[in-house]
């Protein structure tokens, strides 16, 4: 068992435990920040006109996007656009 290393000096877990604490930080921080940004998508997308649905229960997509107003169905295009796609 010369792979595992136990220190008999315990003070050598000290780094470690701090490398875990930092991630852990780290991680609940990027988080909380997606979490901010997808309340905030959500909030403009209902300022456009989509209505969405946060009903979980017995769904397998738990969050829809519904389809916007009617009005909004046609499809737009330029007059720049030539019939010319990609460019």
């Amino acid at each position: 068992m010369d792979f595992l290393y136990f220190p008999e000096d315990k003070s050598e877990y000290i780094p470690g435990i701090i490398s875990v604490i930092v991630i852990f930080i780290l991680s609940m921080l990027i988080i909380w920040l997606l979490i901010r940004a997808s309340k905030k998508q959500v909030q403009h997308l209902e300022d456009q006109g989509y209505s969405v649905n946060y009903d979980m229960k017995n769904s397998d997509d738990p969050l829809t996007i519904d389809d916007k107003p009617e009005q909004d169905e046609v499809e737009h295009t330029s007059e720049n656009d030539n019939g010319k796609k990609g460019s």
